[in-house]
């Protein structure tokens, strides 16, 4: 059955086997502890890029905001969980700005009463995006709360 000496050849073979079984375990490993670092990493990632909670956020009109002598003229009313500060955006043909106001924490039914100095010179957009607490830091949501895509006379 067996032939001369197949038996020891296969014995002689083990010898060589067993560092190619190793090496095949080893990169078996590396590449399971690889696949774990990178996901474990991408939790971490999503975690810090993450933003604030702004599901909640809610503003209203309160009556308007509107423009009158030179002035943009905010009045609204937080109707969704408290804010800890808003920020204007103003965007016409000439400029895009940002402006932080101060002192523009509003808690569950406050309400915000602000005029900003600014020269319309064409269609204007308004937009307020409120900013929460998140990690220590204050943090601004993504979209805005209220948009006001063309600004109107306050007439």
């Amino acid at each position: 059955m067996f032939k001369r000496g197949g038996f020891s050849s296969f014995i002689g073979s083990r010898r060589a086997m067993s560092p190619l079984i190793a090496t095949v375990l080893l990169i078996a490993f590396a590449v399971a502890m690889g696949a774990m670092i990178m996901n474990w990493s991408a939790s971490l990632g999503e975690a810090a890029l993450s933003g604030p909670d702004c599901k909640g956020v809610s503003m209203v009109l309160n009556p308007v905001i509107c423009y009158s002598q030179n002035m943009i003229k905010i009045s609204v009313k937080n109707q969704g969980k408290d804010i800890d500060g808003v920020t204007v955006q103003i965007a016409d043909a000439n400029a895009n700005n940002e402006v932080v106001l101060k002192n523009s924490a509003l808690r569950r039914g406050d309400e915000l009463n602000k005029d900003l100095p600014f020269i319309m010179t064409s269609q204007t957009y308004v937009g307020l995006v409120p900013a929460i607490s998140h990690e220590g830091e204050l943090k601004s949501c993504e979209k805005p709360a209220l948009e006001i895509q063309e600004l109107k006379s306050c007439q």
